[in-house]
């Protein structure tokens, strides 16, 4: 009897410790008829709580619109939204496409998560003409992210990036101007500030690529994550710097003790 009720008391503790959490699975789809783009988005409730206040941000090159927000997702709950942007490109090619989900948790705490895309504009197949990789060390207050670019073909490219970041951090530099040489790779550095990103957690960010090239508009996509850890201090110094200075202090008194005694030898 005292094992069962043992193993029930232990089954009740692990229930309350487990956390709970918000998925949302989000499907975006893009269709361009005549100088229409068209743009459905799709998502779900893939957690084991409800959502709150969920808005969908798209974002189609230089315009960005607010859809209707949903008060509450509950789990396995669907949210949708549709909205038609009128294309004014100057160039045939392809071209950004963003969705940013805004939401919150019971305790009304803030989140953001993205999908970033591209749409073909008067014209069907657009090749790769450059692609890249980003990189990030952990941080907790402030830190950075290299992005770098290979250029595949044979001539020049005058590349323009910037990041699509969560509303939880936020991006030193709007825009960098890359001039990227034939056949060869360039990176640059982006600034990022923990605005309210929790420790522990982990967060997707883009980097949105655009150059010209034949009278061809392209766009290349870069991936990246970036995890926040917070780094615990003492009077403002970090816990690996106190730990140095024991270290050297021990060494220190180390080094005195036997210099002391071969002096009373």
């Amino acid at each position: 009897m005292k094992k069962a009720a043992l193993f029930f008391a232990l089954l009740c503790l692990a229930t309350q410790v487990s956390a709970s959490y918000i998925s949302l699975k989000t499907t975006v789809a893009a269709k361009v008829d005549v100088n229409t783009l068209k743009v459905f988005v799709s998502v779900v409730n893939k957690g084991d709580e409800a959502a709150y206040n969920v808005q969908a941000e798209i974002r189609v090159v230089d315009r960005k619109i607010l859809a209707d927000k949903t008060q509450e997702l509950g789990v396995n709950q669907g949210y949708k939204a549709y909205y038609s942007f009128p294309l004014q490109l100057k160039q045939p090619g392809q071209y950004p496409l963003v969705v940013i989900m805004h939401y919150a948790d019971a305790n009304q705490y803030p989140f953001s998560a993205l999908t970033a895309q591209t749409f073909n504009s008067r014209a069907q197949d657009v090749p790769a003409e450059a692609f890249g990789k980003m990189q990030a060390e952990p941080f907790w207050k402030k830190g950075k992210i290299y992005l770098s670019l290979k250029n595949l073909g044979s001539e020049d490219l005058a590349v323009t990036t910037h990041l699509v970041v969560p509303g939880e951090l936020s991006a030193g530099e709007s825009a960098v101007r890359l001039d990227l040489k034939k056949k060869s790779t360039s990176e640059t550095g982006f600034s990022l500030e923990n605005f309210s990103a929790l420790a522990g957690s982990t967060y997707q960010i883009f980097a949105v690529s655009e150059f010209t090239k034949d009278n061809l508009h392209y766009t290349v996509i870069t991936p990246g994550t970036v995890r926040i850890v917070e780094i615990k201090t003492i009077l403002g110094l970090e816990y690996r710097y106190i730990l140095l200075i024991l270290a050297l202090l021990i060494f220190l008194f180390v080094v005195y003790q036997l210099g002391f005694s071969f002096l009373k030898k």
